[in-house]
């Protein structure tokens, strides 16, 4: 057997998250039956992050250990028989001991957001036609790289070790007519980055003042959060090594 990384781009919308679950079809699911089909055996994949329900990712990194086969056909095979909404964009084989997620450094987000309705943007982007301070929102994402405990921004019954997440990056910036909020951290928290949009989006509404913001990150209490932005608009980018 030889270990291989796979990166992968998939739609979540029609996926009960990454990881799998019992009764629920997951990505982790649709990949590992793809590969059963093409080696002939069971294989157990691991990825870098586990997306969770309805959550997309561009470049999720998963390795799993294969007998020696051609990558090229082994992509292709997959990509012909997984659903069209996961796609595997390349293969290449590691080292017997790359961890697609112990020996990641950093992951990046992009959260969508649409300030104007939109037909084609309504599975990819939340929809948000509220008037938004985005000078105040920006320097509430900001102030996110000032704390390292997220304990209020994770879910409850969360099975974590502990809530520090060291933040590389938290800003807005506009592409392509959508306002989109960029993420980047050496780890995440269950539901940590939908969290933190649902509270920017509500500090941006002047719901909440930029003191209440940092009080809420402060208090590592869950309750205190406002809001949770839908999982449509969440996107997996990237993961460093």
């Amino acid at each position: 057997m030889k270990r291989i990384k796979l990166v992968l781009e998939y739609d979540g919308t029609h996926y009960f998250g990454w990881q799998l679950q019992k009764g629920q079809h997951s990505v982790q699911q649709e990949l590992e039956q793809a590969l059963a089909i093409l080696v002939k055996q069971p294989i157990r994949v691991i990825a870098a992050g586990r997306t969770d329900t309805g959550v997309h990712a561009r470049n999720q990194v998963v390795h799993c250990d294969v007998p020696e086969v051609d990558l090229r056909k082994l992509v292709h095979g997959l990509n012909g028989i997984m659903q069209k909404d996961v796609v595997v964009k390349s293969a290449r084989w590691v080292a017997a001991d790359f961890h697609a997620r112990f020996d990641a450094t950093a992951r990046r987000y992009h959260y969508f957001i649409s300030t104007e309705r939109s037909a084609l943007n309504r599975n990819y982007a939340w929809i948000f036609t509220q008037p938004l301070n985005k000078t105040l929102m920006q320097a509430g994402a900001e102030i996110i790289t000032d704390y390292e405990n997220f304990k209020s921004f994770c879910k409850v019954k969360s099975n974590v070790k502990h809530y520090k997440c060291t933040i590389f990056t938290s800003r807005f910036f506009m592409l392509n007519g959508l306002l989109v909020y960029e993420i980047k951290a050496n780890r995440f928290l269950h539901g940590m980055v939908r969290a933190i949009v649902g509270s920017l989006l509500e500090l941006g509404r002047g719901k909440i003042s930029l003191n209440e913001f940092r009080a809420m990150i402060e208090a590592q209490d869950r309750r205190k959060v406002p809001a949770t932005a839908p999982a449509r608009g969440l996107v997996l980018e990237e993961i460093t090594y």
